[in-house]
């Protein structure tokens, strides 16, 4: 996205939301974040929800996550999760946070791979990446986002 365009529209994603801003009255209670907005507020997340696909049935998984500001990462144990991942990586992530009377969401679509790479593990444990639980999760996955979208919300209107 250019400067230009982020200047012109601030609080829009790839354009594809003009029509629906200018039609929203200026005191519209749900306002589009541009993919900077979403990326800043992915980057402060560690607590996301997982999205993966099982044939016909769709899992949501809680994770907890880091990002580079080009990728999100999370552990894993082997298992359920990393099997879903391993047969269709494709994925969406979700992240939502309230605070006062303002929300946002932020929802990443895109692919899951396991990383081999012993450095490139390292790096992603020094970004922080930490689990909630003491348990063994070997695998350490990054997604790569094919798209993003976000939504800031005005609550109680």
């Amino acid at each position: 996205m250019s400067n230009d365009a982020e200047h012109a529209h601030p609080m829009n994603i790839a354009h594809e939301h003009e029509d629906l801003r200018e039609d929203a009255p200026a005191t519209s209670p749900v306002t589009e974040l541009s993919e900077e907005e979403s990326w800043e507020l992915l980057k402060q997340a560690r607590f996301a929800r997982l999205a993966t696909r099982d044939g016909d049935e769709i899992d949501i998984t809680p994770l907890n996550i880091v990002s580079d500001g080009e990728k999100l990462y999370f552990r894993s144990a082997k298992g359920t999760k990393v099997l879903h991942l391993q047969l269709n990586p494709n994925v969406a992530v979700e992240i939502d946070r309230t605070s006062g009377s303002q929300a946002h969401s932020v929802v990443v679509r895109g692919t899951a791979a396991m990383i081999t790479d012993a450095d490139e593990i390292r790096r992603v444990e020094e970004l922080g990446l930490r689990p909630w639980l003491n348990t063994e999760k070997i695998e350490v996955v990054e997604i790569t986002p094919t798209r993003i979208t976000g939504r800031a919300f005005r609550l109680g209107h």
